[in-house]
């Protein structure tokens, strides 16, 4: 162990110098502590963390970003309510380029259209004609695109499963607030605001 000039190394590198040790026995994390009382917390979590991985199979598992989504409609299914599943997404089939056409056609931007499908409308401020012309561009039912509106918020699972932000449930906001808060230009909001019933 190198413990020179223990007060001007940092924290990374007396973590460094420690988890490069020999061994990571108790003997040596005390002779650390006792030399950098200042890194102490960080010393101990580095130390259980080594524990940790020594005691890890040498097996790796190989992940892919189908295997984390796959683990994420898991997560949902089984967090999700009975009365949810049976209410089919009329969003789920479209890819990002059918997205795109699906809000051009609607005279709509992304945005909006997101908002839509992760239900961050409140269904009841939506007007009965705007949502008759969502349902025929989906291909669905007037009713299976109001059923799917009504149902709870989304929880938002278009982040990254490194993101450093908790998903979270979406929180509803009224139609007339999404269209003013939703980037579209003055002509799709005079347009939509048409359609008020």
């Amino acid at each position: 162990m190198n413990a020179e000039q223990p007060t001007d190394r940092s924290e990374e590198e007396v973590l460094l110098a420690f988890s490069v040790e020999p061994t990571h026995d108790r003997k040596t994390l005390e002779q650390y502590l006792t030399d950098y009382p200042e890194h102490a917390k960080a010393l101990i979590a580095c130390s259980i963390e080594l524990m940790v991985d020594a005691t890890r199979s040498a097996e790796t598992v190989a992940t892919s970003e189908n295997a984390v989504d796959l683990a994420w409609q898991r997560f949902q299914s089984a967090v999700s309510q009975p009365e949810e599943a049976s209410v089919p997404n009329p969003f789920a089939t479209l890819n990002p380029t059918a997205f795109k056409s699906l809000a051009r056609q609607l005279g709509i931007n992304n945005l909006l259209l997101i908002r839509l499908r992760d239900r961050a409308i409140v269904a009841a401020t939506i007007p009965h004609r705007f949502v008759q012309r969502l349902a025929t561009e989906l291909g669905a039912t007037t009713d299976a695109v109001v059923a799917y509106l009504q149902s709870p918020p989304a929880m938002v699972s278009g982040l990254s499963f490194r993101s450093p932000v908790k998903p979270a449930v979406t929180e509803q906001i009224s139609f007339e607030k999404a269209i003013e808060t939703s980037q579209l230009t003055a002509d799709q909001q005079e347009a939509l605001k048409a359609l008020r019933d």
